[in-house]
């Protein structure tokens, strides 16, 4: 299977032993889409909705340790999962129980995230007034970690250009605002009021940033309070 790229931003890191890079999508499509990268207690990767990199970037990547795990998080995000597991064979694909079904066609799972993740060290979150479609990951050291979210919320502050713009701004409900999407409401949403409170419940002194896949980071505990402050208010 040909590996193919789109650009990319560099390697950067999260909290300890966490990383993210910023990617982009084909066909000039201008949603911009996260990989999150952590380290495992074998000293090895677990990668989070992969995205394939130059060559200099996966060079970058393995310097960092050897990718064992492959996090594919929902149906939507199977894009480069194939040509990873291609270019890696021993990795361990995973996913949560209720996207396996969708990923399997794509690259079969091994495993589901919920059983593989807790004896590492990561928490693989149920979120309260959520459909039990994706994960929310706990990650990092207790004293200053990252909570990582796929399409459960999103950090894509400017409306974008072009007709995917249009339609992300105006008919998805996707651009302009940092939390839960007006398609995620409509099909992940199960309680806006139990999802509120659940935001609620992560406002703690060592949360030190929130990752989502479409948009950058929030890094600082201040800014992240804010950010969920905002989602809760839109909810």
């Amino acid at each position: 299977m040909s590996w193919t790229y789109c650009p990319h931003g560099p390697i950067t890191p999260v909290v300890d032993g966490v990383w993210q890079v910023q990617g982009t999508l084909p066909g000039g499509n201008p949603l911009p889409r996260t990989m999150v990268l952590w380290r495992l207690p074998s000293g090895g990767l677990c990668v989070h909705s992969a995205v394939n990199l130059s060559q200099e970037g996966m060079s970058e990547l393995e310097a960092l340790g050897a990718p064992e795990l492959l996090l594919v998080p929902n149906r939507f995000h199977r894009m480069d999962a194939a040509p990873w597991k291609a270019r890696y064979p021993q990795i361990q694909v995973i996913s949560p129980k209720a996207a396996r079904r969708f990923v399997d066609p794509v690259v079969p799972t091994d495993a589901d995230c919920e059983t593989v993740l807790p004896p590492l060290g990561v928490q693989a979150i149920h979120a309260g007034g959520l459909k039990p479609l994706e994960c929310i990951y706990k990650v990092g050291p207790d004293s200053g970690y990252a909570l990582i979210f796929t399409d459960t919320l999103f950090n894509v502050r400017e409306h974008l250009p072009g007709f995917s713009g249009f339609v992300m701004r105006y008919l998805t409900g996707s651009t302009g605002f940092f939390s839960l999407t007006r398609l995620a409401r409509l099909f992940g949403l199960a309680s806006a009021a139990d999802y509120r409170a659940w935001l609620g419940e992560q406002k703690q002194a060592a949360l030190a940033a929130i990752v989502v896949a479409h948009g950058p980071p929030i890094q600082g505990n201040s800014a992240c309070m804010a950010a969920l402050n905002e989602a809760m208010e839109r909810l």
